[in-house]
């Protein structure tokens, strides 16, 4: 499989996560849908987005929860980052869903704090932005675990997603993570003693 997108993209990041858990073999072309290389995204997506996961048969599957939802549902044995049914698939999902919207907010801030000129930026909706951020960060420290994952003992897919989004902002506007989040922080350190975190992690 080729898996279009960076690592300091948090949606190209958690695929490439999701396959590496699962041991699937992918090769990565990172290039970001800008300037030359936007026209080789829009080949394969319309749209012009990253990520874009393209299965050994051609098929070109794009939208992180689209794919994900795909490697669980053809996972091998024991290998499901969230689970099928029940309570528990709920709970996975809604801390999923929590990370995701963080990561949302944060690269809506990259666009608006960190590429627009000065000029053009909005204030109160780097405010607004800024809000949302940190409440999303609050709410994942308020569900990070000690000790451990938020699956268990080993990682699920909320736990990616959380940590991506945790390390997102660090790499971009490490000035967001205010006030600190030490449970947060721990769980992204346990993560990162993991080769899947650990040779992904963007550059700061």
């Amino acid at each position: 499989m080729i898996l279009y997108g960076r690592n300091l993209s948090p949606y190209a990041r958690r695929i490439a996560i999701w396959c590496a858990l699962q041991g699937r073999e992918v090769e990565r072309r990172m290039i970001a849908p800008m300037g030359e290389t936007w026209d080789e995204v829009r080949a394969h997506n319309p749209v012009g987005r990253v990520p874009i996961l393209i299965l050994d048969d051609g098929t070109e599957m794009i939208e992180t929860f689209a794919v994900c939802d795909w490697l669980d549902e053809t996972a091998p044995e024991g290998r499901r980052l969230v689970p099928a049914t029940g309570d528990a698939r709920r709970a996975c999902l809604q801390r999923l869903a929590l990370a995701n919207s963080l990561s949302e907010k944060a690269v809506a801030m990259v666009y608006e704090k960190n590429r627009r000129p000065e000029e053009f930026q909005w204030p109160a909706w780097q405010e607004r932005l800024t809000t949302q951020i940190r409440g999303g960060l609050a709410g994942l420290e308020a569900l990070a675990p000690e000790a451990g994952f938020m699956g268990g003992e080993a990682p699920d897919g909320s736990d990616i997603a959380a940590v991506i989004a945790l390390q997102f902002v660090e790499a971009t506007n490490p000035w967001l993570i205010e006030p600190a989040c030490p449970r947060l922080a721990g769980l992204a350190e346990r993560a990162l003693a993991l080769p899947a975190f650990a040779e992904t992690r963007p550059e700061v």
